[in-house]
C-alpha cells in the first residue's frame, strides 16, 4: 500500500489587511496634523510678504506725490499776508500754499497722518488765513496710504537743523525740508515702508 503525503503551498494573498490599513490612515493623519500648521504658517508669510511688496511700491508713490507738492509749494499770488508757504507743521500734518492741480489758481493743502492713514486734501485757497485748518476748507480728499503705524512721521529742517515740530510760525519761514518716515503695520509687527525721505520745499 502505497502513501502519497500533499503539501499545500501557502502562497501570501496581495493588499493589505485593516489592521495595516488602519495604521496607514493614523500615520496619515499625524502626519497631516503636524504639517498643516507649517503649510499654514509659510501661506500666510507669502501673503504677508506680497502685502508688505505692494505697500511699499504705493508708499514710493505717495513719497514722490508729496515731494512733488512741496516743491511746488509757493505763497505768490496769496490773497492774504503770509511769510511761507507753509502755514503749519506738526508731527502729524503739514498744510501748505502750493499748485495741488497742477493748475495756474493758488491751492490750500494738506497732508495728514491719522489712525493709521495718510491723507492728502486740497482745497482752493480761501480769501482770509484760517485760524484753524478744517477739514471742511478742502474740497479733495483722498486716502494715499492705509496700513501705516500710527507714529510722528514727520520732522522738519529748519535753518539747517533737524526739528520735531509743531513749528512755530516765526519759524515757518526757515523750513527747508519736510523729512518723512512711512512705517507698515501689520499682525507681525512694525516694518519700514522705505529710507527717510526730504522733500525740498518750494525748489
Amino acid at each position: 500500500m502505497c502513501t502519497t503525503e500533499s503539501r499545500v503551498l501557502r502562497v501570501p494573498l496581495g493588499g493589505f489587511t485593516a489592521i495595516e490599513l488602519l495604521l496607514g490612515l493614523a500615520l496619515t493623519v499625524v502626519l497631516a496634523s503636524a504639517i498643516m500648521p507649517l503649510a499654514l504658517s509659510l501661506e500666510g508669510l507669502g501673503t504677508r510678504e506680497s502685502d508688505r511688496t505692494i505697500a511699499v511700491l504705493q508708499g514710493r508713490v505717495a513719497t514722490a506725490r508729496l515731494e512733488r507738492d512741496l516743491r511746488l509749494a509757493t505763497a505768490g499770488d496769496s490773497p492774504f499776508f503770509v511769510v511761507s508757504a507753509i502755514l503749519e507743521a506738526t508731527p502729524s500734518q503739514v498744510v501748505f500754499l502750493g499748485h495741488a492741480d497742477g493748475g495756474p489758481a493758488l491751492d490750500l493743502v494738506e497732508w495728514e497722518f491719522t489712525e493709521g492713514r495718510l491723507m492728502r486734501r486740497w482745497g482752493n485757497c480761501p480769501a482770509e488765513l484760517p485760524g484753524v485748518f478744517t477739514h471742511s476748507l478742502f474740497v479733495d480728499n483722498k486716502t494715499v496710504l492705509e496700513g501705516l503705524h500710527q507714529g510722528e512721521p514727520l520732522t522738519y529742517v529748519v535753518n539747517g537743523r533737524t526739528m520735531r515740530g509743531p513749528i512755530s510760525r516765526g519759524d515757518l519761514l526757515g523750513i527747508q525740508a519736510v523729512v518723512f518716515q512711512l512705517e507698515g503695520e501689520d499682525e507681525a509687527g512694525v516694518w519700514p515702508l522705505g529710507i527717510p525721505t526730504v522733500a525740498c520745499v518750494g525748489i
